[in-house]
């Protein structure tokens, strides 16, 4: 697996567009308490892991999982306490575990794994105890929302994300598959919750501008699209894409989908 969003700034921007407080509110939401063992599954840099190590508490344990080494050694370095821990694994493949977990989640995970979700969830569910929660977490029409650009814009959008679904394994419509996947690995007691994830109107926030060109400069750039509505010129397109981005009269949102279920008893 390449990971789309691969350059050498990219921890830096997984840690700074992760919101702790949103994250602690969706933990909530979803059941996870005091005293519990949770998994996140595709942690990064940890930074979510440690949210929700405070979420479950002194008495609580979270271990998060990830693939790439490099990411690990930085959470570890950023976050290591009592009761938190991070281990490398390729979730392609079942994760078993010697100790059940009583929650997993899956936040941003699915997105790069268009073919294959339901395979991802049910490895990653593995050692989730009977009667344990399962929170999975993604965007719908991911980056695809916006109003007051050019139509040759819109028509680039458009194809750049074709390009990623078909070039990347690349799900821009991950979150309205999640309640789905719970359905049909026979989860019980779902519910589900729908936010704005990206809600840009006025005034842009640094942290969300920079993070939206780093996107656009890696994830797009390197897409596979070929740009013809501006002749081929990236450039050009990244040029009138910052204009659309930081004019304060534009609005974009995504919206986020988090389900929640109950893994059967039997």
């Amino acid at each position: 697996m390449n990971y789309l969003m691969e350059h050498p700034e990219e921890a830096a921007r997984l840690a700074k567009k992760t919101r702790s407080e949103q994250v602690a509110r969706q933990a909530s939401w979803a059941g996870i308490k005091p005293g519990m063992r949770v998994l996140d599954v595709g942690c990064g840099v940890g930074k979510t892991t440690a949210v929700l190590k405070q979420v479950v508490g002194e008495t609580g344990h979270a271990t998060g999982l990830d693939l790439s080494p490099s990411r690990l050694q930085e959470a570890a370095a950023s976050f290591a306490a009592p009761g938190l821990e991070f281990v490398q694994h390729d979730i392609r493949q079942p994760y078993v575990s010697p100790v059940q977990f009583d929650a997993v989640w899956i936040r941003f995970l699915l997105e790069y794994f268009r073919e294959d979700q339901l395979m991802v969830v049910r490895n990653a569910v593995h050692s989730l105890k009977p009667g344990g929660l399962l929170v999975v977490g993604d965007l719908d029409n991911n980056c695809l929302l916006h109003y007051g650009h050019s139509q040759r814009m819109e028509n680039t959008i458009q194809d750049v994300l074709r390009c990623l679904q078909e070039n990347h394994d690349f799900d821009p419509y991950a979150g309205r598959r999640l309640f789905a996947h719970m359905v049909d690995l026979g989860f019980e007691a779902i519910d589900v919750a729908v936010e704005a994830h990206h809600l840009f109107f006025g005034e842009l926030n640094p942290v969300d501008g920079e993070n939206w060109l780093s996107k656009v400069e890696v994830a797009v750039k390197n897409s596979g699209c070929r740009f013809a509505e501006y002749d081929g010129d990236f450039e050009a397109a990244l040029t009138e894409f910052k204009e659309h981005l930081f004019n304060p009269r534009r609005f974009i949102y995504t919206p986020l989908i988090m389900v929640r279920g109950t893994k059967p008893l039997g």
